[in-house]
């Protein structure tokens, strides 16, 4: 079992969290990568695996990205030094990730985003950047020397001519250098720089969800209009026969914005669903073995597993418990067995139907199957 050392989450919280940067000393002592940069490699060949490679020198143009699936010749083909390859999402493909990611439940499940993992020779890096997300960088494997600027311009220009996000100009004014169980937490909008020191270099980063506010609009947009509330048509404010016909004025102005405002106010109550619906929002991938139930009896013959791509939330009222699976959401009437029931299956990675058999209510085993035949949860195999 992972846990954090020498770190207060209280303090943290109040102090740090997306305000200033942290470095944690062997938050993690004893830390080993668990996935070799051979391995890395070949994950980054799979289809399916989000996977990306930097070059910053001797490729054709200075700071080459390109995208995976990769091949072997890739890899054989890289120059000694000054180059990156990054795998996201390595916390579906490696399970065991997930008591890594597990560590950060001190905040919210459904900011997490994903795990990344970076392997680097002697002074590969991804430049001088900035990001618009929290991020936790835990070092695996060799040495990252770790540089930040704290202020840094809105209109910092970036280096043309590249898909990389590089900052022209970097004038950092803390460093430190991170190995082996060390963390270092950067809030938003902080420009870093992280370079390889020696060969070898593995960094893993946790890094947290942060939609924009046409995300929201577009979740907000998608409900409101699944309850035809976007249905009223616009009609005339008082006309006055001496007025110019080309002139929009400012009454008219406000009369839109009335809409938009009257809109807002009938939505109130399905802004549950607008963020429940937005943060588990997610594709479930086909190539997973799954298999169909009818009856809680069938489903407690199995073990069962959340499917990689899945997203389990729930928000909890007086008399209701909404459940939200993948952008879909299910109720349940409240009580402490269903909300511990709703607990497990969205914090926990296997279920056991088994240890609810006799105490689920209807509308619980109802959710039970909806999430299984909809593969939201898949089977454990017996190889597995």
């Amino acid at each position: 079992m992972l846990d954090l050392t020498n770190f207060d989450i209280d303090d943290f919280l109040a102090n740090y969290w997306q305000k200033k940067p942290l470095l944690i000393r062997q938050a993690l002592p004893g830390f080993e990568s668990i996935i070799s940069p051979e391995e890395l490699a070949g994950l980054a060949c799979e289809e399916g695996v989000h996977s990306r490679l930097v070059i910053e020198k001797d490729a054709e143009t200075p700071w080459q990205l390109s995208y995976g699936p990769f091949t072997e010749d890739t890899f054989t083909s890289l120059p000694l030094t000054h180059y990156s390859l990054l795998v996201s999402e390595c916390e579906k493909w490696i399970p065991e990730l997930q008591e890594l990611v597990d560590c950060f439940n001190f905040i919210p499940k459904w900011r997490i985003d994903d795990l990344m993992i970076s392997y680097a020779p002697e002074h590969g890096s991804v430049g001088p950047h900035v990001d618009e997300y929290d991020v936790f960088l835990i070092q695996a494997k060799g040495k990252r020397d770790w540089s930040i600027e704290n202020s840094i311009s809105e209109n910092t220009r970036l280096i043309p001519d590249t898909e990389l996000a590089i900052l022209q100009q970097f004038n950092p004014d803390q460093q430190w250098v991170l190995e082996p169980g060390d963390i270092l937490y950067l809030p938003p909008k902080l420009a870093h720089h992280g370079v390889a020191m020696g060969g070898g270099c593995m960094t893993y980063s946790v890094g947290f969800r942060a939609p924009a506010v046409s995300d929201i609009m577009d979740s907000f947009l998608l409900e409101a209009s699944d309850n035809r509330l976007t249905d009223t048509r616009y009609t005339d404010i008082p006309l006055s026969s001496n007025r110019n016909p080309a002139e929009i004025k400012t009454a008219d102005v406000q009369h839109f914005k009335s809409m938009i405002d009257h809109l807002l106010d009938q939505s109130t109550q399905l802004w549950p669903d607008i963020v429940g619906k937005l943060l588990s929002d997610s594709t479930l991938s086909d190539d997973v073995e799954s298999i169909s139930c009818d009856t809680i009896k069938q489903a407690a013959s199995k073990l069962w597993q959340k499917h990689p791509d899945s997203k389990l939330f729930y928000f909890r009222t007086a008399d209701k418990l909404r459940f939200y699976h993948n952008g879909q959401v299910f109720v349940l009437e409240f009580s402490e067995i269903n909300l511990d029931f709703c607990k497990t299956l969205c914090n926990q990675q296997l279920i056991s139907v088994a240890d609810f058999y006799d105490v689920l209510s209807k509308s619980a085993v109802d959710l039970l199957l909806v999430l299984i035949n909809s593969k939201a949860l898949i089977p454990v195999l017996d190889d597995e």
